[in-house]
């Protein structure tokens, strides 16, 4: 049981409970529903255009007492798991005299022992527990959640326990128990680490925001706001808690979610005992139970919102800057017609200008000055710690060395800097086209590649936030995270709402910037750029932070606004070094659907549906694969060959995506040569030089097609080098000739540069040899001395040798790609190779493979071209836990 906070490390038993499996198998989104209070509903078809669906079906009742259900059928799930949120029974619920209520709240509703139907009293967890079933709750600031997951064959008697929890009459009994009372309030307590700099971060912030908002107030509870200050004050709290649930806790305002491989009617049948749950208090009418508008946010015309906060938990070589912004947005009361700008949407198109990687970036601007380590884990990255209707924080850290702790005022000026860089004609706005473009990126990482859709615990939570009904709902089967890059109209709102945030945002007087030191870093002795000492601990400049006991004191890293623009902008920052973004040429504009991908003798479509290497009852996670297209050999190229393949032709195995047809595809080249075969101890190591550093000169290539959805992989084997690409039929064959293209030069270009190799090509080489296996020890020993030993010029020499080697090369494709594509790229390829592969005299002739050689397992590169390293996708793909718990 927790409070709802953005850092997940601070939930062991929720982050358990997640690998458990409704993190892999929950639903994404859902079709209709029914607003009469009989239980009456729809139930989803199959539709191509939702991820999941065919795996999935959906359904959604309302009970008698108006309490909405969201059922999903899941065919492939090994585990059933159900959430309860309850909207406006949160933090931001708390009467002012008692604070950490909403929290309380929580813990007493698991804390009774629930009867149900059945003979004896038992708790609920203990139970679960002896089914080898999970429970959490959560407070979030505008809901709480509760949710459990168990084996199927649990899941009727687990729902009639979980819905006990909720009766009136039980939950008022054991309100009035004082010893479970008084037993609960420690726990609760318990819980607080002040010492933890998430929570003195947060705290921190909380006291620059409006008092009478609140966020402002201490809303986890301890014993002085739940036991010693209700007793000097007189206040009952456990007739407080009665009074909060019937309140609160109105069916009305409460979505479960059940989820589970049973059949809908099944579950529907199951899910009837929550009828009779939660309050029987009928709000007044008029009354809005959910907070809806909030009286400001961080306080105004206050430059002194810039702190150092003394981290004392060791030492370290990185410290934290980060930035606050308030949003509020409102996602309620929307008039009829107007589109819904979320704070998502804002965020996800923040981290594209703020969290990229490629030239004019302020991550690469911030890493060759030896500011932020050399880390994918180092970029600035923007999330959302708060997001309820009226009130959002969005947030940007950025990881700093302790040079880089230094050089902090110069540090936030090029942040601001970066902001300023997309200022045209004096508005700070961004192109429709780059808006469009950004719909695609989180489109295709969070809706057609995503790994898994949200489990129960995020459906039940984005009900409460989105609706569970309507266009932009939950339950409207669109995909409602972002505008559809078709619909023209409806990147306009976006587009003056982005707008809108990057004007607040170049306002310094907006933002809360706090940076962390720990003893090395306070240690530097300087103030930023600006060389003023910082104060000793024992300096009365040092403050306490009331609730955590946290020491900081004010540090004005913008300093006076002449000396930044003197000192900073025009010495520091290189106005041409710092760009704004731009049209990424491996994003396709627009995503197309799958094509049917045959030849007319076949039967199966190639692209008809993702199949799965491992059985259901193996309880692990399925292993994507495409068919591989069977293709007729009628080659006029003899060299080149497009290899054919058997009818339903399994291929490479592919990053989990959903088992719907999509645009993915993959396309392999295998270069033939024997000398990789035949290759001594120098050969090998230099060859592997070769490889590895043009790996890593390919680096920007790699990280520009990764938001496209792009990887490759580079292998020597026994018929020569194997070339992996993947990504979607749109872009593949571009990235492919790109990659091989400078595959082509790379060596050239080693002849050009230092004599010697940078000592991350040969330390990454050195690695790899000792991770070899099936290599004896003596023959890795003498390995890893050539890799030391050998020169630029000597493995370019051996880069040209081994392609002057290869006699040709087959491919074959998988997925979305029509045999006229396949086609033109194998002539592209030959084209690009053609000055390089078989310029020998008598190349020695290679054994020509068939498909299942090729197959072997891809590394696919870059590494953070995994949904979760790529810029913003975090926020919309939610096998990144987009859901902060």
């Amino acid at each position: 049981m927790a409070l709802m906070e953005d850092d997940a490390d601070l939930h062991p038993t929720r982050r358990k409970f997640l690998a458990l499996g409704p993190a892999a198998v929950a639903a994404m989104t859902v079709l209709g529903m029914n607003e009469e209070s009989s239980a009456q509903a729809a139930s989803t078809p199959f539709d191509p255009q939702i991820p999941f669906s065919s795996a999935r079906r959906y359904k959604i009742i309302t009970l008698p007492n108006k309490l909405k259900v969201l059922l999903v059928s899941d065919k492939r799930a090994f585990r059933s798991s159900a959430a309860l949120s309850v909207g406006g029974a949160g933090q931001f619920a708390d009467p002012y005299d008692v604070k950490g209520l909403a929290h309380l709240m929580e813990h007493m509703v698991l804390s009774y022992n629930s009867k149900s139907t059945f003979r004896q009293s038992r708790d609920f967890e203990d139970w679960l527990s002896d089914q080898e079933g999970a429970s959490n709750a959560f407070t979030a600031y505008d809901s709480v959640c509760f949710h459990f997951s168990c084996p199927e064959v649990a899941l009727s008697e687990a729902l009639e326990r979980f819905a006990g929890l909720f009766l009136q009459q039980d939950v008022e009994r054991i309100c009035r128990d004082a010893e479970a009372l008084k037993r609960e309030i420690r726990r609760v307590d318990s819980e607080l680490d002040f010492d933890d700099m998430f929570t003195q971060s947060l705290c921190l912030t909380q006291d620059f925001v409006n008092p009478e908002h609140p966020y402002a107030t201490f809303s986890r509870g301890n014993l002085d706001t739940l036991e010693r200050g209700p007793q000097e004050a007189g206040i009952d709290v456990g007739s407080r808690l009665i009074a909060f649930f019937r309140a609160k806790y109105q069916p009305s305002e409460t979505v479960l979610v059940v989820q589970g491989p049973q059949d809908l009617v099944a579950l529907e049948r199951w899910v009837a005992p929550f009828g009779n749950t939660l309050s029987r208090d009928v709000p007044k009418a008029g009354t809005t139970l959910a907070m809806r508008s909030y009286p400001g946010g961080f306080l105004q015309g206050n430059r002194l919102k810039q702190m150092i906060l003394y981290r004392k938990q060791g030492d370290s070589t990185t410290e934290k800057l980060s930035f606050d912004w308030v949003l509020d947005l409102d996602y309620v009361d929307i008039p009829s017609g107007k589109q819904t700008v979320t704070a998502t949407q804002i965020a996800f198109v923040l981290a594209q200008i703020l969290g990229r990687r490629g030239p004019g970036s302020l991550y690469l601007f911030l890493l060759r000055r030896g500011w932020v380590p050399s880390l994918a884990s180092s970029l600035p990255r923007i999330t959302i710690p708060i997001d309820v209707s009226g009130f959002q924080i969005i947030k940007l850290d950025i990881n700093l060395t302790l040079e880089g702790f230094a050089k902090r005022s110069a540090v936030v000026a090029a942040v601001y800097d970066s902001i300023e860089a997309l200022r045209n004609r004096g508005t700070l706005s961004l192109s429709r086209g780059q808006i469009a473009q950004y719909a695609t990126i989180a489109k295709l990482h969070g809706y057609v590649l995503t790994p898994r859709p949200p489990d129960a615990v995020e459906l039940a939570l984005d009900a409460q936030l989105y609706g569970l009904g309507g266009r932009d709902g939950v339950g409207s089967g669109a995909w409602y995270r972002f505008p559809s890059a078709e619909d023209r109209g409806g990147f306009a709102p976006l587009q003056q709402a982005v707008s809108t945030t990057l004007k607040m945002m170049s306002d310094p007087e907006r933002a809360v910037i706090i940076a962390t030191a720990g003893n090395e870093a306070l240690g530097k002795g300087k103030s930023g750029i600006f060389g003023e000492p910082l104060p000793l601990l024992s300096s009365e400049r040092w403050l306490t932070e009331p609730t955590t006991g946290a020491r900081f004191c004010f540090d004005d890293m913008l300093g006076v606004t002449s000396r930044v623009e003197n000192l900073v902008l025009t010495k520091l920052v290189d106005r041409y070094e710092l760009q704004p973004p731009v049209l990424n040429p491996l994003v396709p504009a627009t995503l197309r659907p799958a094509r049917h991908v045959t030849r007319p003798s076949d039967k199966e479509n190639a692209n008809e549906s993702v199949l799965y290497r491992t059985a259901r009852d193996t309880k692990r996670d399925n292993a994507p694969i495409l068919r591989v297209q069977a293709i007729p050999i009628h080659d006029d190229n003899e060299n080149w060959t497009v290899l054919d393949a058997f009818s339903g032709q399994v291929g490479l195995s592919l990053p989990r995506s959903p088992p719907e047809s999509s645009c993915r595809c993959a396309f392999v080249l295998q270069l033939l040569s024997s000398r990789p075969a035949r290759a001594d101890v120098r050969q090998a190591a230099k060859a592997e030089l070769w490889k590895v550093a043009f790996e890593m000169a390919v680096m920007d290539l790699a990280e520009l097609g990764a938001p496209g959805g792009l990887a490759y992989d580079l292998s020597f084997n026994k018929f020569g080098m194997r070339i992996t690409v993947l990504g979607v039929s749109q872009n593949l064959p571009s990235y492919c000739r790109r990659l091989c293209r400078r595959l082509v030069e790379h060596p050239f270009r080693l002849l050009e540069g230092p004599e010697t190799l940078s000592y991350s090509v040969t330390d990454t080489a050195i690695a790899g040899a000792n991770r070899a296996t099936g290599v004896t020890l003596q023959r890795k020993r003498r390995i890893i001395s050539n890799l030391r030993r050998s020169t630029a010029y000597e493995t370019a020499a051996e880069g040209i040798a081994f392609l002057r080697s290869c006699t040709g090369a087959v491919c074959f494709a998988e997925g979305d790609l029509l045999r006229k594509e396949v086609y033109e790229l194998r002539d592209d390829l030959k084209g690009i190779f053609s000055q390089s592969v078989g310029s020998t005299g008598r190349p020695l002739q290679t054994a020509t493979p068939a498909i299942d050689d090729l197959l072997y397992k891809p590394f696919w590169k870059p590494r953070s071209a995994s949904p979760c390293s790529i810029s913003g996708v975090p926020l919309m793909s939610d096998a990144c836990g987009r859901l902060p718990r």
